[in-house]
């Protein structure tokens, strides 16, 4: 079942202060019993070094700070490894490319990396968000003071399926993938699982800003059919999730609905936050068009206003726009 991972990737982007996030690493590929591989990714020396230095120099530069790199890595491993193996690899070029090549060619299923907060990451897009736009596997974003075991955990999805046919399909699907992480996080974690749906009124939206006038007998009773719709597609989707799982587990799970009426782009992550959610487990692509998918402009409003951990999930027949040399 989707969610339950076997192959795992811990991308480092630094040598600082890096065992939390380690610790949150091991024990997720813990209790997924999944292998990981802890990957120190750096940038290669810019090229106007070499310019300056000797060429002989650059490339002596190159070299000892891939065998000091893999050297800390290879002491801190002993460390980190003691209750769960790991294996560790330096990667050293462009971290995008490097990762995603290595998720490529190592069947990779989820990689984790520990969040970015600094204000030109958010301006110009840290790799952190490079990975949720580009990385064809789940990537799990865990926050920089990561805890111990989560206590909520929330799948965000978006039932609204009036779109063309195909692309109504895509969406399908994807809900159904964000349950399947959103429950085995859920499952393992002991944690309790809500399923979360924002929308909201076109029209109303429009008559917020004062363009139109619209009667508000009928917006209120639109608002009340919107409801009504994406209640049943929410059951729908959990009657689906229940016939996947085993028998009483979907009471186990318990899953605790919230349809709430506001601004998606900003409702998903107060809703996260009046949860208290540990995790929000979300779709980070919109489909664009045949065969290409960019990320979605909600998603990514959301992704900047949630301070907890967050595991990106792709669509169906995502592939990733970096050119990847298979090995």
């Amino acid at each position: 079942m989707k969610g339950h991972y076997k192959n795992i990737l811990c991308v480092l982007g630094d040598s600082h202060r890096q065992d939390d996030t380690v610790a949150q690493a091991l024990h997720i590929a813990k209790t997924h019993q999944a292998n990981i591989t802890i990957v120190l990714a750096l940038e290669t020396l810019p090229p106007n070094a070499n310019m300056i230095m000797e060429s002989f120099s650059y490339i002596e530069s190159q070299q000892s700070m891939e065998t000091q790199a893999q050297q800390w890595l290879t002491e801190q491993s002993k460390n980190w490894s003691q209750h769960y193996h790991a294996d560790t690899e330096v990667l050293i070029g462009d971290p995008l490319i490097d990762v995603v090549s290595y998720v490529v060619n190592n069947n990779i299923d989820l990689v984790i990396k520990r969040a970015e907060e600094s204000f030109l990451d958010k301006l110009f897009g840290s790799l952190d968000i490079r990975l949720l736009r580009k990385c064809p596997c789940p990537v799990w974003v865990v926050d920089r003071t990561p805890k111990s075991q989560y206590k909520n955990v929330v799948a965000a999805i978006d039932v609204n399926y009036h779109y063309a046919k195909e692309e109504a399909a895509v969406r399908r699907e994807l809900n159904r993938d964000i349950l399947r992480h959103a429950s085995q996080i859920a499952l393992l974690e002991f944690a309790q699982l809500h399923v979360v749906n924002v929308f909201d009124a076109v029209p109303e939206n429009i008559a917020r800003d004062g363009f139109i006038a619209i009667d508000s007998d009928k917006i209120e009773q639109d608002l009340a059919n919107i409801f009504e719709e994406r209640s049943k597609e929410v059951t729908h989707l959990l009657d689906e999730l229940s016939d996947e799982l085993d028998d009483d587990v979907m009471d186990y799970l318990n899953p605790q609905r919230h349809i709430v009426h506001g601004y998606p782009r900003r409702e998903i992550a107060a809703t996260a936050a009046s949860l208290r959610a540990d995790v929000v487990v979300m779709g980070t692509v919109a489909k664009l068009g045949l065969p290409g998918f960019i990320m979605g402009s909600t998603a990514e409003d959301t992704l900047q206003q949630l301070h907890c951990a967050v595991v990106g999930i792709k669509p169906n027949g995502f592939q990733t726009p970096i050119s990847v040399e298979k090995k």
